[in-house]
């Protein structure tokens, strides 16, 4: 009773779900529309836009400063009048205005390489989803060709009226198998369901990715450490961004050392009860770096220059030793799914032994048997498969060339 909700429940869902198939080419135009459209990638962007504004707000100047003054004084003699105005402006000596540009480019750069970063992994993780969906694709039909031979050998064991023991055990075993089977099926079609969603809605859209579409790992390319520079991994280059950034910084605590001058014309007009005057006269203004000169300020960026720099090549470490492991774990899966028998091959066996069950030659436990292990098969090679693609696009992330690899 609880198998035919469930069932229910999924042809129901399936129904009123039903959209339209994608107008798509090919994986790789899938591939492209998830890098346009898919919305981690459109929020890293938005943040690269406030990163080059910041950059804008590091290069203002200081406004010039107007100050006004005016006073009344009552003497003996009558009142006096006094005005007086002043304008001034800032100048930033020591290169601060340079230094804040600086800092401000650097964290940037540094931005703009952490997105990236978070752009590959959203990059890998669709391509991931990408192949989990065609093999679902194969899996169903599979699950349930084997579900169509154990309900044929059912319908016969139920058919006749005096069963022998072991013809009764076989019949209990087909139907514990049958509603195995039944609920793998439904399991595969709702991780079918689910993963569509997600890739249509990484693409921008809403519909039906064709199987046709999908990308097909036919061939898996030779991959060696020759000519591979892991100076382009965007984790690498936010930590170069990242001391130039403590660089930059310690500058700008350099210029801090230099005091501001707040320089301009000031106007006096005074007025007295037979008499008026008129001044003219320039005004400064600074501070006198008698008792500090930043030296806290520099003493901690070269502190975290000290830092960044070791940050820098402990990741360059990192990134070689990952690179390297990745190259190791994609050789390995890409020698086992070379070796083991392929897809049509095992087909082909699968075919024979259905023949030979017709005829009657083998018994229904080798048919439950050989469908098990074609199940098995067709799982364990798609989890190596997956293995394999996910060790080929992290080398292409540690190599900085994800952008320009295809399915």
């Amino acid at each position: 009773m609880k198998l035919i909700i469930l069932f229910t429940f999924i042809f129901f869902f399936a129904q009123h779900d039903t959209i339209a198939s994608c107008n798509i080419n090919g994986p790789n135009e899938i591939l492209e529309k998830i890098k346009r459209h898919h919305p981690e990638i459109k929020v890293n962007d938005a943040q690269k836009e406030i990163l080059q504004q910041s950059v804008s707000i590091a290069g203002m100047r200081p406004n010039p400063e107007l100050d006004a003054e005016a006073n009344i004084a009552d003497t003996s003699t009558g009142n006096i009048y006094t005005a007086g105005l002043s304008l001034k402006h800032t100048f930033e000596i020591g290169g601060k205005r340079n230094s804040r540009i600086k800092v401000a480019e650097s964290l940037l750069k540094t931005g703009m390489a952490n997105a990236e970063t978070k752009n590959t992994d959203a990059i890998i993780d669709s391509v991931l989803r990408l192949h989990r969906l065609r093999q679902v694709h194969e899996l169903i039909p599979i699950y349930e060709e084997s579900l169509q031979s154990f309900n044929k050998i059912l319908k016969l064991l139920r058919r006749g009226k005096l069963l022998s023991p072991e013809q009764q055990v076989e019949r209990e075993t087909l139907g514990l198998a049958v509603n195995d089977y039944k609920l793998k099926i439904a399991q595969l079609v709702s991780e079918k369901l689910n993963l569509n969603k997600h890739l249509s809605f990484f693409m921008g859209e809403k519909c039906q990715i064709p199987f046709s579409s999908l990308p097909n790992l036919t061939k898996l390319a030779n991959v060696s450490l020759n000519g591979i520079n892991v100076d382009k991994n965007s984790k690498l280059k936010a930590a170069k961004s990242q001391l130039e950034f403590a660089n930059s910084t310690l500058e700008l605590e350099k210029s801090k050392s230099y005091p501001n001058i707040q320089i301009g014309p000031t106007f006096e007009y005074q007025k007295a009860s037979f008499t008026h005057s008129n001044s003219f006269g320039i005004a400064l203004r600074m501070d006198l770096p008698i008792f500090s000169s930043n030296g806290p300020g520099k003493a901690r960026a070269q502190k975290q220059i000290a830092a960044s720099q070791k940050i820098l090549e402990n990741i360059r470490i990192e990134s070689e030793l990952d690179i390297e492991a990745w190259i190791a774990k994609y050789k390995q899966y890409r020698h086992s799914l070379n070796t083991i028998a392929d897809k049509k091959k095992l087909e082909r066996k699968h075919r024979r032994i259905e023949a030979l069950f017709k005829r009657g030659v083998i018994s229904t436990a080798l048919v439950i048997e050989s469908h098990r292990q074609l199940t098995e098969f067709f799982t364990t090679r798609f989890e190596f498969e997956i293995g394999a693609v996910e060790a080929l696009w992290n080398i292409y992330k540690l190599s900085g060339e994800i952008n320009n690899k295809k399915l």
